[in-house]
């Protein structure tokens, strides 16, 4: 068990655990929702209110998550401080970039709201980081 946790400890399977989570999201978020590549099994429908609000709420936490994945990943020998502005610019970096590649997605289309549930959950992530930091 110690060697399975050294293995996952090691740098180069932080960094592969963070560029393919990062990967799987994007292939998420780009994916046509008629004709899904990876189904899951949200239903079609019209963009209802609780539908948004349900789609944002999966935003918040999946850029979250990609934050805290990417902070784990980052190199030790960096400050805390410099892996957490990393990790927060690598997030929103690909937040923005999902977002506009959406546009070129067909039946998708940009969205501020989800554009702002991915920042917003890349912040609420980092302070939860900072948070854990400082108690340390």
């Amino acid at each position: 068990m110690n060697q399975l946790m050294a293995v996952l400890r090691s740098a180069p399977i932080r960094l592969t655990v963070a560029i393919s989570w990062s990967l799987l999201l994007s292939v998420l978020l780009l994916q046509a929702e008629a004709d899904p590549v990876i189904d899951l099994g949200i239903p079609q429908g019209e963009n209802t209110l609780a539908r948004e609000l349900a789609f944002s709420t999966l935003h918040l936490l999946a850029f979250g998550g990609t934050c805290i994945c990417w902070f784990w990943a980052l190199p030790r020998k960096w400050r805390p401080r410099t892996n957490l502005i990393a990790a927060c610019l690598i997030t929103i970096a690909l937040g923005i970039a999902t977002e506009f590649m959406q546009t070129f997605t067909p039946d998708r289309h940009a969205s501020w709201i989800d554009l702002v549930a991915n920042i917003s959950g890349t912040v609420l992530a980092a302070r939860l980081i900072w948070t854990h930091q400082e108690t340390r």
